[in-house]
């Protein structure tokens, strides 16, 4: 039986670099794939000319474009401001993400989605992968939620901090535990080739969030791969009655991997 997960999110473009190849690989799998965003990113930064459009309208509309090559059958947004970054103005803001209560923003997300039957909530670790107030509001509201929605998991998505932390080139350098996850805290992972290079597609309409050190013309794929080519997740089974292994057409156990993410070499 095919199953539907839905991935929650805290601003445009979160969708390909948390869970891209996630999505790709769900979708091409049969799965039924949900998205709803806490917010439209309004708060951010871009060095894109918006030609006198919103950074919301634009991050939007690049989310919607994303999604589409992903495979997602529905976006949703739940309709909060951009907190942005720790201890700043928006952050205070009573609107914000952050600062929104877990039962009516449950309520909001039951409002979207009554009409689906959803098998497992996929959101983000408690750091928020990187201490963000909204990736951290959105593991929160994932836990918050699943049950009321109907849902028998709960997935993490997250990085390993261990492996990051080994990729001298990258320039992580030291990692703690305030950012993702450590390396025995998983449970799973999703990659594959294809999928992956679909991530790719989906990333490139994301061009407002485009970092300065990208070279559009000559992009380093391979380095790409390796920090963001395999996706972690720390599984939570809300319901000990619920089947897993539908899911197992997707996502593969933590130590099966193989420590060589796609177009990695």
């Amino acid at each position: 039986m095919p199953r539907t997960l839905l991935f929650l999110h805290a601003h445009p473009d979160d969708e390909c670099i948390l869970t891209g190849t996630t999505m790709a690989a769900a979708a091409a799998a049969g799965f039924r794939v949900l998205v709803a965003y806490g917010t439209r990113g309004d708060a951010g930064e871009t060095n894109q000319d918006l030609g006198g459009e919103s950074l919301g309208d634009r991050r939007t509309r690049e989310a919607l474009a994303a999604n589409e090559v992903l495979g997602a059958h529905r976006v949703e947004w739940l309709g909060y401001a951009d907190s942005g970054m720790a201890d700043t103005e928006t952050t205070a803001d009573p609107a914000a993400f952050c600062n929104a209560d877990l039962d009516e923003a449950t309520g909001r997300l039951l409002g979207l989605f009554a009409d689906e039957q959803i098998h497992a909530v996929v959101g983000y670790d408690a750091n928020g992968t990187y201490g963000h107030p909204d990736h951290v509001q959105v593991h929160r509201l994932a836990h918050h939620g699943a049950a009321t929605l109907g849902a028998a998991f709960v997935m993490e998505a997250t990085y390993d901090r261990e492996y990051l932390a080994e990729l001298d080139d990258v320039g992580y350098g030291d990692i703690d535990e305030t950012f993702a996850s450590a390396r025995a805290a998983l449970t799973h992972y999703c990659e594959g080739e294809a999928p992956f290079l679909t991530k790719l597609d989906a990333i490139k309409h994301h061009q407002s969030q485009v970092p300065d050190d990208w070279d559009s013309e000559k992009p380093d794929i391979a380095g790409f791969a390796k920090r963001f080519g395999t996706e972690w997740y720390i599984t939570h089974q809300l319901d000990a009655a619920a089947n897993w292994e539908p899911f197992d057409r997707i996502f593969s156990p933590r130590d099966t991997w193989s420590g060589a993410p796609p177009l990695s070499s």
